[in-house]
């Protein structure tokens, strides 16, 4: 046995290293090409450091990462950060006052000087609690941010596929290069089609090696003139930061208030980006693994990761989502596993370097436009086509179905207008119009209609069973109770808007019942305006009844703290919307003086079981029939109990629960039958029931039930059908409160997935 736990950690041990290994050798091309891209301003000559010290900055904010946060994620450049330190390099360079590569390593310093500061505002951001803030980013906006970088990628390196040098810009007088076009096609589909295929090996490292043995094939054949360069062997310098950092040249650079400016906005926009990609990555590898971590935790974990990075000259790094998926899932219980992989990262760097050498430029440009591609998201062209069969048929649709319709059309227009801005004005301001489309779209979807439901008490009920002359008189009579399902959180906007259609419903309604289950947030200003309500309709001798808020609810606090010792008589609530519909109901046949039988005892006569009959039909029915007295809470029965005997209360009600549970399913007045289907059925109790008060009821047997049958077959034959009408008023009253159950429960799903994706 210990054998075998032996022999099961080594293959694990063996199975964990080989899928390190590759993912480094997958990695180390991207982080390398990165780098070229992101010091492409300093010249060719710079190159070779650029992909080093890239790589060295990769592997060391991995590793501080997984010291110092949950160990699961990798980081590396990405795609968004290098490209934004492209604009930045090339930003600086005139404020240098020295040819490129005469400044060079002074622009690493203010570049490091930036990756720094926006490592310590990603910290900051963690410190301060803020990672659920950075979250609630709206998924419109994260789309495009996404797909706008992936075009932008694809445009910076698509050159490369043609034979020129990553971040060159597009030839103008320079040839095509066939055989490094060919090479790079050759990358893009391998890579394209292993990725569909998922293959055992990474679909980049596929790629690349097939793409690199076509170009040494080629070569070997005689076409060494149009297959390109190779990305070259990276390289460390001899010292760091070329000895200049006593020099006066970058100090005088930092002290231009414009160079200040372009790091300020660069940090910051490090910050940002770098914490929306460790929040997604760690929501992602979570959400694999069904665990939960500190998400401000890992906020503060990259933010000292990227200065580790600034420290080593390296680029500003966060989580790669697809890398880190890849290394967590095939070694789940390694918990260190991105430190391992920031090692075989250093190690290939320092101790194989050539092995990146031999790579064609054109087959890495193949990966990254792939990598590109696969970050633009399809909804830029599905949702129009979506749109377009949704306006075709817009005129047959209900009303609900175009505000969704508005919807898509605007969150889609948010996309392309995120994306479009990272194309044309940079990744830096298309973060702040982001983040000014996420204020934007938070506003607009809280001035919405607060209210997604109304009902009055015609259309739905309480749970309460009441006789079939009652329940006539709250069908014609219902449209005085207003039931109002709320949704949403209430503040100035939201609750003035409520407060304007109560005003309208008071015209017509006695009593107004807002189910707040759906309201998760209430603030000051709209505490006073549900106050001031409740007050006005008091005046009018009507009344707002707030439900599915509990006597500890803070929400319900607030207001009562609003309204004060002397305003605490206006204010009616209900545990919940049932008891709130109940009392309405009750109220309401008192108001219209009928004649409910409140308080009294009822005779056999009085009961819906007995509609119909003679008074000869009366006394033989009263004759097979037990009178059974049952104290406040007394259970008349539980679920799995035979049924055998059905009840018709004549003074107090009796409820039905779920067994183990307080939840009512339903109450049953008197006058009513109740338990007859299990006496029809012959079938188990399936429920529990309990006198809600004290009860006097009569009881009626299956052997009774069964004797009457046998003697008197139209007497029994009237009592089904009494039993009859009155299940089928109980149906029609269960599917409508079926339907409302299922819109609250509807309503529940949507927020709930409104927030994964957020969190996503």
């Amino acid at each position: 046995m210990q054998g075998d736990r032996r022999n099961l950690r080594w293959r694990e041990i063996r199975s964990a290293a080989g899928t390190v290994f590759s993912s480094a050798l997958t990695h180390a091309p991207e982080n390398a090409a990165y780098g070229l891209m992101a010091m492409a301003p300093l010249g060719a000559a710079f190159g070779s450091w650029a992909m080093g010290l890239a790589l060295l900055g990769s592997a060391v904010a991995c590793a501080a990462a997984s010291v110092i946060g949950a160990g699961r994620l990798v980081d590396d450049a990405g795609a968004a950060l290098a490209l934004l330190t492209t604009g930045l390099v090339a930003a600086l360079l005139p404020h240098m006052g020295a040819p490129a590569g005469d400044a060079s390593w002074s622009v690493l310093i203010l570049v490091a000087l930036g990756i720094g500061a926006g490592g310590l505002l990603t910290m900051l951001l963690g410190l301060l609690r803020v990672g659920r803030i950075v979250k609630f980013t709206p998924y419109p906006v994260r789309v495009g941010l996404a797909s706008g970088i992936g075009l932008l990628l694809i445009i910076n390196v698509a050159p490369a596929l043609l034979g020129h040098a990553l971040s060159s810009g597009w030839p103008s007088d320079r040839p095509v290069l066939l055989g490094a076009l060919l090479v790079g096609l050759c990358s893009l589909a391998v890579t394209t089609l292993a990725g569909r295929a998922s293959t055992r090996v990474p679909p980049v490292l596929l790629g690349l090696a097939v793409a690199t043995l076509l170009h040494w094939a080629m070569a070997q054949i005689g076409w060494a003139g149009v297959l390109g360069s190779t990305v070259g062997v990276p390289a460390l310098p001899d010292h760091w930061f070329g000895g200049v950092v006593a020099s006066m040249e970058w100090r005088a650079a930092l002290a231009q208030p414009a160079v200040l400016a372009l790091l300020g906005s660069y940090a910051l926009t490090v910050a940002v980006v770098a914490s929306l990609d460790t929040l997604l990555a760690a929501s992602i590898i979570d959400g694999r693994l069904r665990a939960s971590r500190n998400a401000n935790g890992e906020l503060v974990a990259h933010g000292v990761a990227n200065v580790a990075s600034a420290l080593v000259g390296g680029l500003p790094a966060s989580p790669a989502v697809h890398t880190s998926v890849s290394l967590v899932m095939r070694s789940p219980r390694q918990r260190h596993i991105a430190l391992v992989h920031a090692a075989a990262l250093l190690l290939l760097l320092l101790a194989a370097p050539a092995v990146l050498g031999v790579l064609p430029v054109s087959a890495v440009g193949g990966v990254l436009v792939f990598l590109g591609a696969s970050m633009i998201s399809p909804t830029l062209w599905q949702i129009p086509a979506m749109l377009w069969r949704q306006f075709t048929r817009r005129a047959s649709q209900p009303r609900p179905a175009h505000r969704r319709w508005a919807d898509l059309a605007a969150n889609w227009a948010v996309t392309v207008a995120v994306a479009l801005s990272v194309l044309l004005l940079g990744i830096g301001q298309a973060v702040l119009i982001g983040a000014s489309f996420a204020v934007l779209l938070f506003v607009r979807s809280n001035m919405r209609d607060v209210v997604r439901q109304e009902w009055t008490g015609a259309t739905r009920h309480s749970l309460k069973t009441r006789t079939a002359h009652l329940a006539d008189v709250l069908r014609r009579e219902g449209h005085r109770i207003a039931v109002l399902e709320l949704e949403g959180p209430l503040f100035f906007g939201t609750a003035d808007a409520l407060r304007a259609r109560l005003q309208a419903l008071c015209s017509h309604a006695d009593m107004a019942i807002l189910d707040l289950h759906q309201v998760r947030e209430v603030d000051l200003t709209a505490a006073r305006i549900l106050f001031e309500t409740a007050d006005d309709w008091q005046q009018l001798g009507k009344r707002v009844v707030f439900a599915e808020w509990s006597a500890h609810d803070p929400r319900r606090a607030l207001i009562e703290s609003v309204a004060g010792a002397d305003g605490a008589r206006v204010l009616s609530f209900a545990d919940s919307t049932d008891q709130a519909l109940e009392q309405a109901e009750e109220q309401l046949i008192e108001r219209l003086q009928i004649d409910s039988r409140a308080g009294e005892s009822l005779t056999l006569a009085d009961t819906m079981i007995a509609a119909g009959l003679s008074p000869e039909e009366l006394e033989l029915l009263g004759a097979e029939m037990t009178t059974h007295t049952f104290p406040r809470g007394h259970v008349l029965f539980r679920a799995g109990d035979p049924g055998d005997m059905i009840y018709i209360s004549l003074k107090g009600e009796i409820g039905v629960r779920v067994p183990g549970t307080t939840r009512r399913l339903a109450s049953f007045a008197p006058g009513v039958t109740m338990g007859e289907i299990a006496v029809l059925a012959r079938a188990p109790r399936s429920a529990e029931a309990f006198a809600e008060s004290d009860v006097t009821a009569l009881g009626l047997s299956v052997d009774a039930f069964e004797r009457l049958m046998q003697s008197h077959p139209p007497l029994a034959a009237k009592v089904l059908r009494n039993i009859a009408l009155h299940l089928g008023d109980r149906v029609r009253m269960l599917t409508s409160d079926l339907a409302a159950w299922m819109s609250r429960s509807g309503a529940a799903r949507a927020a709930s997935s409104a927030k994964t994706g957020q969190d996503r």
